[in-house]
């Protein structure tokens, strides 16, 4: 019988990585509304969180400005879920703030971008999650 060399066995023994969209989706938000104020708390699954510094994910390309080269983007799992223009209402969107400009792409356009996953904590906004210091993988 042939063994494995030992790193093989422990790449194997890898657990496999959750996607990340359904680790962005397990995000879990308690809205609490007065007559003077507004705040949301969110719950960020621990698996998200250990997601903390590089973070790869692909999705389509949503274009918050148009301009020729770009800096700043949404990234949704499924055209539909298009903030602006999808037909699936408000879905699961990430902000990916890239540390340099690339050409801007068709809307819909599938990427994969890397970069530091930040978590927003403000009990004012919904945003949770974020990318910073993103580049294009593809």
């Amino acid at each position: 019988m042939r063994a494995l060399p030992l790193i093989a066995l422990a790449l194997l023994s890898q657990p496999a990585m959750a996607n990340p969209w359904d680790l962005i989706t397990g995000i879990t938000y308690k809205e609490t509304e007065t007559e003077t104020s507004w705040s949301v708390e969110k719950t960020i699954p621990e698996e998200l969180r250990a997601q903390a510094g590089e973070f790869t994910i692909t999705g389509f390309y949503v274009p918050v400005e148009a301009q020729a080269q770009v800096t700043q983007f949404l990234l949704v799992p499924d055209p539909a879920d298009c903030p602006f223009c999808g037909t699936n209402g408000y879905g699961p969107t990430l902000e990916v703030q890239m540390s340099r400009p690339v050409p801007d792409m068709a809307e819909a356009t599938e990427v994969t971008v890397t970069g530091t996953l930040n978590f927003d904590e403000s009990p004012e906004t919904y945003r949770a999650v974020f990318l910073t210091e993103g580049a294009l993988v593809n």
